[in-house]
């Protein structure tokens, strides 16, 4: 892996010959991988995030750093390979994205006014809670990173909660299960563990608050066997039943399956809608295999679907698709003065100008919200401390700091016994329409 801190001696070092020179020079940077492209896994495993922009021109040079200065670093785990790449690519292009802005700008100034360089190391988790648990291992003992930006799906992320918890290391989830933040033996907040998506119970909110309006009372549920899909199942059991809505037939399915004989018995069961607790591709799949079967039955989906990937696997089945996502897919028609909207529409031109004209996805914008969490908390940070003081100061910057915070997946306010800081309002009802998105709220509910 290339080292961070000698590409900042060197880039130190070409900066003071430049201005003894006054000769500005440009250096073309590699450009990142698409969004839907996947890698192999030795060559995902480590990305040179800092390498995956044009550096700043002399006349921009980012500003020198105190000899010595301490270098802060950010592990990053998502799923750029694997079944949740979907997710995994777009979170990892933002993270090379925001490794990059940092390069430009230098790092992050301490308040005593030193500048710090930021290393960005992105691991490959292979959509897979062992190699995620290794990766998070690797980065929090050989690497020694002052944050995790950790976990693209709910199982992976459980699988590196114990290590982050033990080691004393801040982790930022970017997957969606409650119990990731909430341990489901004690009902404690875990000290150590914070995520940013909303929650299947947000998701779930939404969708009943939509059955009930259309008078619909039984249902059936259909998900992925996954951490994520069995949270879907455990949150809509609970929701449902304050809205009168009875499941009256659940099953579950693979990931990767093509084939759904559940299907039989959803025609079966009785039920007037199917909500699907899944992610791409088996929710894409199953929407496909339900439609065939039953063309004029209701399906509903999660915030787990809310990317370009669900519709591109079935975009027939899928159209008209009703659903809750988080308000990036739908920015532009937010009213003026909805404070997300400068920061949603600041994304969108940053992200789609790094990845050479991608669609943002929601799960992106998870990863924002929690990489720039890590960098406003290292910015917090004043010379000398040890890591282990570091370590501490962040989480208790992230716990007592980012209050009434407008991010891409809502306004957060962090708490205690808080550590996502979201209400179910954080996501909006959308129904794809022409092939993409658009925002479908209550008063337009027939």
């Amino acid at each position: 892996m290339k080292r961070t801190r000698l590409f900042w001696l060197v880039a130190l070092l070409a900066v003071l010959a430049l201005a003894l020179s006054a000769c500005a020079q440009g250096q073309q940077g590699a450009q990142p991988a698409p969004a839907q492209e996947e890698q192999p896994a030795e060559q995902a495993a480590e990305q040179p995030a800092q390498e995956a922009a044009e550096p700043p021109a002399a006349e921009e040079a980012a500003p020198a750093q105190e000899p010595g200065a301490t270098v802060y670093k950010i592990g990053v785990v998502v799923a750029i390979t694997g079944p949740g790449s979907g997710l995994g690519v777009p979170e990892r292009n933002t993270a090379a994205m925001i490794a990059a802005q940092l390069e430009e700008q230098g790092g992050v100034t301490g308040p005593d006014g030193v500048v710090h360089p930021v290393e960005v190391i992105i691991l490959d988790s292979e959509s897979n809670p062992d190699t995620a648990a290794a990766a998070a291992s690797r980065l929090i003992n050989e690497e020694q990173v002052d944050v995790l930006v950790a976990g693209t799906l709910s199982g992976n992320s459980l699988a590196m909660v114990p290590l982050a918890t033990e080691a004393g290391v801040p982790m930022i989830s970017m997957a969606s299960a409650q119990s990731i933040i909430v341990d489901p033996d004690t009902g404690e907040t875990r000290e150590w563990i914070f995520k940013t998506p909303q929650t299947n119970e947000h998701s779930a909110r939404w969708q009943a608050e939509y059955l009930q309006n259309l008078g619909i009372t039984q249902v059936c549920h259909l998900y992925e066997n996954s951490g994520y899909g069995q949270d879907t199942l455990n949150q809509a059991t609970q929701v449902f039943g304050e809205f009168g809505i009875e499941i009256v037939y659940s099953d579950t399915f693979e990931r990767k399956d093509t084939e759904f004989p559940q299907v039989v018995s959803v025609q079966g069961a009785g039920c007037e809608a199917v909500v699907v607790g899944a992610i791409p591709p088996g929710a894409s799949m199953v929407t496909a295999a339900i439609k065939d079967a039953m063309p004029d039955m209701l399906v509903i989906h999660g915030h787990g679907v809310c990317n370009k990937q669900f519709i591109d696997l079935a975009p027939d089945a899928v159209e008209g698709t009703v659903l809750p996502c988080g308000k990036l897919l739908v920015a532009e028609q937010l009213p003026e003065e909805d404070p997300q909207k400068p920061v949603l529409l600041q994304y969108i031109q940053d992200y789609t100008a790094f990845t050479d004209g991608e669609p943002v996805s929601t799960f992106g914008g998870h990863a924002w919200d929690a990489m720039m969490w890590s960098v406003e908390a290292l910015a917090s940070l004043e010379e000398g401390m040890d890591l282990a003081a570091r370590r501490a100061a962040v989480r208790d910057y992230i716990e007592n700091s980012i209050q009434d915070w407008p991010g891409i997946s809502g306004i957060f306010t962090i708490t205690p016994e808080d550590h996502l800081g979201l209400d179910y309002k954080a996501l909006v009802m959308t129904r794809i329409q022409d092939g993409w998105y658009t925002y479908y709220g209550p008063e337009l509910w027939e």
